[in-house]
């Protein structure tokens, strides 16, 4: 692994521990290529963590144009972060007069709770969390505010069905509106109802947001980064910054909501690629929620090749032939591999066969029933175009 790769990781987290700045001491004793730091901790998505721990406690490491870098890197990190913050409180706002509730999902949600300050943690969409009767209103709110619909609007009534979130967009923002967390093909349905009884209200720029109760919340970003391979650096952060700030009833109650849902391995998943990268830490979770370790070692092992190669995995879990016939196969692979019931396992690959998603033209049961055959020929198509 590279210097600048173990000194973003090993900054990554607030506050950092003794052990990982004794590292962080010695690797800055070395020569350190700044703009390949900078670089990596902009593309992690982790510039007001890295920067802000840099200029704060290890600044007379630091040449004194590289600190002035790293500062104006990190105010401005942190300004956009706080620009979006206000964007979406005056969204919140604005649905809640308009009647439309809503609860903020990730974003100064999880910075909040992971980080304890908003402006600690960056984001690009809004996603929010709406009642599915609310659902409609609230896009047609957001289109009567100039945003518009980033999907065909022939396209919705499947989108709604299928758990998808409707995607609008003005000229400056992103919103993602959701009724249920993740899509209807993952088979992973935290109960709507039990979601907004137990969400309750944080305070953020002098306003309340309602968010996701500690529980919900934490096996929400476990199976968010499961569905999209842990892809992202700083999904695995919010992570770890939870297993700190959780508390040992929140803990509790996350291992029960696992264990109800079928979600220990997800859970499992999370927790064991955490400690792969950050080392084992103390942590608000039993020994006994990180195992069995041989189910998850070879997506946790992915997950590493791709973090220590920068994104260039060094290995796969679908043969590069097999993964080329869609561009799903290779995360339903992921996704799959993440689940520990088999009939959960059996019902995401089948819907994935025989269910055409939302974007697909056609929705009738012919077009269901000869989708197999097309995937068949698209296979076929690409193999031969490989060799």
């Amino acid at each position: 692994m590279q210097r600048e790769t173990e000194l973003v990781i090993a900054l990554s987290r607030i506050p950092v521990s003794a052990a990982a700045r004794d590292r962080i001491d010695q690797l800055l004793g070395e020569t350190v290529e700044w703009d390949a730091l900078c670089d990596l901790a902009s593309r992690w998505q982790v510039e007001p963590t890295v920067f802000g721990n840099l200029r704060t406690q290890f600044a007379p490491a630091m040449p004194p144009t590289v600190l002035d870098d790293i500062a104006a890197r990190e105010q401005k990190s942190r300004a956009r972060a706080v620009s979006r913050t206000l964007l979406l409180m005056r969204l919140v706002s604005a649905f809640e007069q308009a009647g439309i509730h809503v609860i903020v999902l990730k974003g100064p949600a999880v910075a909040i709770a992971a980080y304890g300050d908003y402006s600690r943690r960056t984001f690009s969409d809004v996603d929010l969390l709406v009642r599915k009767e609310d659902l409609v209103a609230a896009r047609e709110y957001l289109v009567g505010r100039g945003f518009t619909r980033e999907y065909a609007p022939e396209m919705e009534g499947a989108l709604i069905a299928d758990q998808h979130a409707l995607e609008l967009a003005d000229a400056i923002i992103k919103v993602e509106l959701h009724w249920s967390l993740l899509s209807r093909h993952l088979h992973f349905d935290l109960d709507p109802s039990d979601l907004w009884a137990k969400a309750h209200q944080v305070e953020c720029m002098g306003a309340q947001m309602s968010v996701l109760a500690a529980e919900h919340q934490f096996l929400y970003l476990c199976a968010h980064g499961a569905k999209h391979e842990w892809m992202l650096f700083r999904w695995i952060c919010d992570i770890a910054q939870l297993t700190r700030s959780l508390s040992e009833a929140e803990a509790e109650r996350v291992l029960l909501l696992a264990e109800r849902y079928n979600a220990k391995r997800i859970l499992s998943l999370a927790l064991r690629i955490v400690r792969d990268i950050y080392g084992k830490e103390e942590s608000c979770f039993p020994e006994s929620a990180y195992q069995p370790e041989g189910d998850t070692r070879a997506l946790v092992a992915l997950v590493r090749s791709r973090i220590k190669s920068d994104g260039a995995a060094t290995r796969e879990l679908l043969p590069p032939r097999i993964a080329r016939i869609h561009p799903y196969l290779g995360p339903l692979a992921f996704w799959i591999m993440s689940r520990e019931r088999m009939r959960d396992q059996v019902a995401c690959a089948a819907r994935f066969v025989f269910v055409p998603a939302a974007s697909e033209a056609g929705g009738s049961r012919l077009h269901g029933l000869l989708r197999p055959a097309r995937l068949v020929a698209r296979a076929v198509r690409r193999m031969a175009h490989a060799s």
